[in-house]
């Protein structure tokens, strides 16, 4: 019981507090009214800007010849899987050398796994260092923009609440909830494209989803040959 009253309390005192503050809004006066007068409210859909700033000239090259230099050590590994294992095939599994071939596929097999991580791991702290830095330049350039623009306040949101939750699942449709704080704003307000302009990556259109980078048929990741085991 006294769990509920304090809850009561609490609801109440709320309450007041809320029906205090429009009260004190709606007739508000002098400076504080003066002040909420000077304040001016933008939006911006960062999220769609730096998604065009990392498919850009700025960054993507350096990504591809990453992930190209990566590419180049795997299809290595993975070609002298294959050779050892088309050797396996003509000695013989049962063969004391088809035994010894067994042996060392396995272990560049295991060697060829162990690189293909690293080199995941690499190509995925890299990509997060062009994100947070890509980040970075959009957020300075909304600065600028807004400061000129005479805005006080910027709220970051992604995409109009008008437009049907696409996720097929609550924690992703939560997600695309939260990403949109703001429900009622004027488009002229917002400063996506002038952001995107500014940057010069407004004629980018949505990226497209980076390939899987991995070994091929007897790759990195594959399990021993059945006749190699």
């Amino acid at each position: 019981m006294v769990r509920l009253d304090r809850l009561a309390l609490v609801c109440v005192s709320t309450g007041i507090l809320g029906a205090g503050w429009m009260v004190h809004r709606a007739g508000a006066s002098g400076p504080a009214a003066a002040f909420r007068a000077e304040q001016r409210i933008a939006t911006v859909n960062v999220f769609k800007v730096v998604e065009k700033l990392v498919q850009s000239d700025r960054y993507r090259p350096a990504r591809e010849a990453m992930m190209k230099e990566y590419d180049v050590k795997l299809a290595a590994a993975q070609q002298e899987l294959e050779q050892l294992y088309g050797k396996i095939n003509a000695a013989g599994r049962e063969s004391d050398e088809g035994k010894a071939l067994i042996g060392q596929f396995q272990s560049r097999q295991r060697e060829a796994q162990q690189l293909d991580q690293e080199l995941q791991a690499k190509a995925a702290e890299f990509n997060t260092q062009q994100l947070s830095e890509a980040y970075r330049i959009a957020v300075e350039t909304v600065n600028e923009l807004a400061a000129k623009g005479g805005y006080t306040h910027v709220i970051a949101t992604r995409g109009a609440v008008s437009e049907p939750l696409v996720s097929t699942n609550v924690a992703a449709a939560v997600q695309e909830i939260l990403a949109r704080p703001a429900i009622i704003y004027p488009a002229a307000d917002d400063l996506t494209e002038a952001v995107a302009r500014a940057l010069k990556v407004d004629s980018i259109e949505a990226p497209a989803a980076d390939g899987d980078h991995g070994a091929g048929e007897h790759g990195a990741g594959d399990q021993p040959p059945a006749d190699a085991k």
